[in-house]
């Protein structure tokens, strides 16, 4: 089974190098990365779920960091922007679904791909 979602060699030379969040592929584990990666990720990401007060507001909060969120089956999973890989669980990161919900109400969800998208008008 192959770990990396890419070979380094077909990286876009104008693009950013994958980071540990970003290139390896969570599969059917709860998480590809060691824990001191997963550590590092919660910490990037934690004012992003704390702060947000609505989904528009998380999903935007997320994108500047390089990030968006997707329904995996029934589980909510943190997904690295670039390259497309589902790096864990919001679960994981100690923001489950129910709680994200009940917080924030219902998300709006692109049927096609489990995708979460803002309500918000593009300006």
């Amino acid at each position: 089974m192959k770990d990396y979602a890419f070979d380094l060699a077909d990286f876009p030379a104008n693009q950013p190098m994958p980071t540990v969040w970003s290139d390896r592929v969570r599969g059917t584990m709860e998480t590809a990365l060691d824990s001191e990666s997963a550590i590092s990720l919660a910490c990037h990401v934690s004012s992003a779920f704390t702060n947000a007060t609505d989904w528009d507001g998380l999903i935007a909060a997320l994108d500047e960091r390089g990030f968006h969120l997707r329904f995996d089956e029934d589980r909510l999973v943190l997904v690295n922007e670039l390259t497309g890989v589902s790096l864990c669980t919001c679960a994981s990161l100690g923001h489950s679904r129910a709680v994200l919900t009940e917080r924030l109400g219902k998300p709006t969800v692109q049927a096609e791909t489990g995708r979460l998208v803002s309500r918000r008008q593009p300006e």
